[in-house]
């Protein structure tokens, strides 16, 4: 038999052998496995040519040295065979491990325990198999010596003994690794041990420089002196590099300490005892150091002194802080001296140990009582008469009689019997007692007082403003919901006060709000409280019981003041007033309900012809109920494309031809029906919907202007919010682009309301080439000097004054109106011809151009082919009013 006993067959029965068997001293094995420090380690010759040699040897494709880690087996080596990461248990090696003796498979295909392998039946196609397990000590196998072929055979006896030889090869190799990692350890031991004497000789070094600490040593019988490195650096002279004699130490000792350090170390050694000095040293370059030094004697086996051994520290930066602290103190007491506060500080048995001359002055202490080093209670006694210390000391006081006492800092302000305010603060101190403050808080208090007034206050008219009138307010209705009566509240808008502010310039607006303000309190009684709450808009609290005839005949006061003119410098302003009133609790009892209710009464007098007021009515309610609806839908109706466009021809009269149409915006109201513009332009100018409104009306009538016949213009109304924008006339040009058509095709109407928001828009309009027409001149107080000054090219007359056409007694005014067009180089337009008399007469004035509904109503865009080929004395059907 071979000297080795190859193991071979199936396992035993499942029941009496675990599936995937551990060996028995398992945690041992990897811990021996893990010494080694093997594991993913590169490649290695020697270990690559046992496994080449083996594979030649037996004449077999496959060879390779496995280690055995806890869940994986690694390959150190292979020849003829490459392996990916392979678990544990689905290896031959992990069976092999199981004990020392080899393991064979003569066919591994037939057996139960490795059939299923990946080396079985992947692209290996293992069929035999032979493994020596790599044994370090008796049980303890860290890996195998592998072989496999792939048809079934079994190895002889020589064979197997030169395979165990091969595997004892390997497992020399590994022991090299073995004393490998113990020479390194031990190693590693020493090293850490040099290290750690070097670590504590550093930290003695460390720390006599931390503590600038040096030792010395004195051999009396030789003389040798040595000094420690921090002796040598205190010195200025090079580690190790000490004093070699006594003599040459003690020459270091600036010379007016020399003899006194001298004298006390010999009289140390004749006394055998200690000894301690502070002395200059000075270095060899110039260096002066401030050192200490204590010494004792060491006596012989006799008793005789045979050395001195000492200490010595470099006190230089602390004898330096001594100095400066002197130098701080000094200056602390002159800063306390003159500094602003007046300051106090008592200690823990209630002595005043610190009162600078502040605090003598702020608080009139006699100086005697403050040189007698008094008891803060004997200070507060004085102050008690004069009325000073008897508020907010009460822990103070218990501090002072019963010892330290854990308070909280506090501060008080207190008026002294002169006027002076003072601010006094006391914070405890961690040992007891407290320090005190006095502030002179006086101009503070003053200044903060104005601060205070102005942030309830207008700072242009002194009147109070929004937040104190509000406050005001629902004191007031607080007190009526509690006890009962009435207040009034009147809300006022100030009439034609912006064309002031943008005639005369924003500084004559300010006067005028000033003089404004004036005349308002001058109307008022005084408990009334007026106050401005924005830019023109004030409002009044009526004090006292309120009804309708007070706040009349009031609100009266005021538009008769308000009305009068202004002087501003020489030059007359003239303004109204717009009134709205509420009551409480008829009109509510919440300061927003009443301010809004008032708000809608001065709504409703602006809408029936300013300078006047108005009581609220629940009818206003109701009315801004439907306002607020109005505008909803508004705000929807151009998402929905509820709008529409009408077209109504405009003719020249000399060539009897339609020469333009105008285009009028229509509402197709879901609920309300057909709506005209009157219905709702003047809200969407209010709510901010005339711009995006207007943008929709410009595009579709360029739009629809593509089917007009060459030199027809489009006529488009502009409002004053479009005229504000920054970028009409960059949107004016895209419209035109965006329809293809030429600047001279569009002409823009520009109502004479609208002319006085003009910022230089319509003179960049007039140079993109746009028509601009004055649109309801005569409606207003129209100036010629805007008629004359911006650029125009044509005048469109209000319908009333078409309207006088008919009328002879008018004839005159007409002719007058045409004559100014004319020497203006204006052409003139008369809008709301309805009778045949009214053309005859504005003809035979000289205006150029007509539209109404005699010569054709306001019609969809495909409506309008009848017309535009129509003459101008063709009657059209007339009705009472026009579009």
């Amino acid at each position: 038999m071979s000297r080795l006993a190859w193991r071979s067959g199936a396992d035993p029965p499942v029941g009496s052998v675990a599936v995937h068997p551990r060996p028995d001293r398992e945690a041992e094995r990897l811990s021996a496995l893990h010494g080694l420090g093997i594991l993913d380690t590169p490649p290695e010759a020697h270990f690559d040519a046992v496994c080449r040699l083996a594979r030649a040897l037996f004449r077999v494709p496959y060879a390779w040295i496995s280690l055995v880690d806890a869940e994986r087996l690694w390959c150190k080596a292979s020849s003829g065979i490459a392996f990916e990461p392979t678990a544990r248990n689905a290896a031959f090696c992990g069976r092999v491990i199981l004990s020392d003796a080899p393991l064979m498979v003569e066919d591994a295909a037939a057996d139960l325990r490795f059939r299923d392998l990946a080396l079985v039946t992947g692209k290996a196609g293992v069929r035999f198999y032979a493994g020596i397990p790599l044994v370090l000590r008796p049980g303890l196998a860290v890996g195998t010596l592998c072989l496999g072929d792939t048809v079934p055979r079994r190895l002889s006896e020589d064979e197997t003994a030169r395979l165990a030889d091969l595997a004892a090869i390997v497992v020399s190799q590994l022991r090299h690794y073995e004393a490998r990692v113990a020479s390194e350890a031990e190693a590693l031991r020493r090293r850490a041990s040099e290290e750690a004497l070097a670590f504590a000789n550093r930290n003695l070094v460390l720390a006599e420089q931390m503590a600038r600490i040096g030792h010395w040593r004195v051999d009396l019988a030789s003389g040798a002196v040595t000094w420690s490195d921090e002796v040598c650096r205190m010195h200025g002279r090079a580690r190790g590099d000490s004093a070699v004699t006594v003599e040459e130490a003690l020459g270091y000792y600036h010379p007016e300490d020399r003899g006194r350090v001298m004298a006390l170390v010999a009289e140390a050694r004749a006394r055998r005892q200690g000894f301690s000095f502070k002395a200059r040293i000075v270095r060899e370059d110039g260096e002066v150091r401030v050192v200490v030094s204590h010494g004792i004697c060491e006596p012989d086996a006799a008793g005789a002194t045979a050395a001195l051994f000492g200490s010595v520290q470099d006190v230089t930066e602390i004898d330096r802080a001594e100095a400066e602290l002197r130098a701080s103190t000094a200056l602390l007491d002159a800063t306390l001296e003159h500094m602003d506060q007046g300051l106090m500080m008592i200690d823990e048995a209630g002595i005043v140990r610190v009162c600078n001359e502040r605090a003598i002055a702020l608080l009139d202490l006699p100086r005697d009582l403050m040189r007698a080093r008094p008891t803060f209670d004997e200070v507060r006694r004085h102050q008690v008469a004069q009325d000073d210390f008897s508020r907010c000391d009460t822990s103070l006081r218990e501090q002072v009689a019963h010892g330290p006492l854990a308070i909280h800092p506090h501060t008080y302000e207190r008026e002294r019997p002169n006027g002076t305010v003072l601010e006094i603060r006391t914070v405890p101190l961690p040992t007891g007692g407290a320090v005190r403050t006095y502030t002179d808080v006086t101009a503070r208090k003053a200044a903060d007082a104005q601060v205070a007034h102005m942030a309830r206050h207008d700072g242009l008219t002194g009147l109070p403003n929004r937040a104190l009138f509000r406050d005001n307010l629902d004191r007031r209705l607080a007190g009526l919901r509690r006890h009962g009566g009435t207040c009034g509240v009147l809300c006022l808008d100030l009439d034609g006060f912006k064309a002031v502010n943008d005639t005369l310039g924003h500084l004559a607006g300010d006067a005028l709000l000033r003089e404004v303000a004036g005349r308002i309190r001058a109307a008022l009684r005084q408990e009334d409280l007026p106050a401005r709450v924005g830019g023109d808009e004030f409002a009044i609290l009526l004090g006292g019981e309120a009804d309708a005839a007070r706040a009349a005949a009031t609100a009266e006061r005021l538009v008769a003041s308000l009305r009068e003119p202004v002087d501003l410098g020489g030059r007359e302003a003239v303004i109204g007033v717009s009134i709205g009133i509420a009551f409480a609790p008829e009109h509510g009892l919440d300061g927003d309900t009443l301010l809004k209710r008032a708000d809608l009464a001065l709504y409703r007098a602006k809408s029936e012809g300013r300078s006047t007021y108005r009581l609220f009515a629940a009818a206003m309610d109701r009315a801004a109920a439907e306002r607020h609806r109005l505008e909803s839908d508004l705000r929807l109706a151009l998402q929905r494309g509820e709008f529409a466009l009408h077209y109504q021809p405009v003719f020249d009269l000399a060539a009897g031809r339609v020469a333009a149409v105008e285009a009028l915006l229509r509402w197709h109201h879901p609920a309300r029906g057909p709506l005209g513009p009157a219905a709702f332009l003047a809200l969407a100018e209010e709510t901010g919907l005339a711009v995006p409104l207007g943008e929709w009306v410009l595009r579709s009538a360029l739009r629809d202007a593509r089917a007009l016949t060459p030199g027809m213009r489009v006529v488009v109304n502009v409002a004053g919010a479009q005229l504000r924008q920054a970028g009409l006339v960059s949107i004016v040009r895209a419209a035109l682009a965006a329809a293809g058509q030429a600047p001279a095709r569009l002409e823009l109407d520009i109502a004479e309301a609208a002319v006085a928001e003009d910022s230089g828009r319509l003179a960049e309009l007039a140079a993109l080439g746009v028509g601009l027409a004055f649109d309801d001149f005569g409606a207003g107080a129209s100036s010629l000097g805007a008629l004359q000054r911006l650029p125009f090219g044509r005048i469109k007359l209000d319908r009333a004054l078409s309207a006088s056409a008919a009328c002879p007694e008018s004839a005159g005014l007409l002719r007058a109106v045409t004559g100014l067009g004319r020497a203006l180089g204006r052409e003139v337009t008369a809008k709301g011809v309805e009778t045949e008399a009214q053309l005859a007469g504005l003809r035979e004035a000289g205006c150029t151009g007509a539209q109404g509904f005699l010569l054709g109503r306001p019609a969809p865009f495909g409506a309008l082919a009848p017309l535009l080929g129509g003459a101008v004395t063709r009657p059209g059907t007339r009705r009472s009013r026009s579009a």
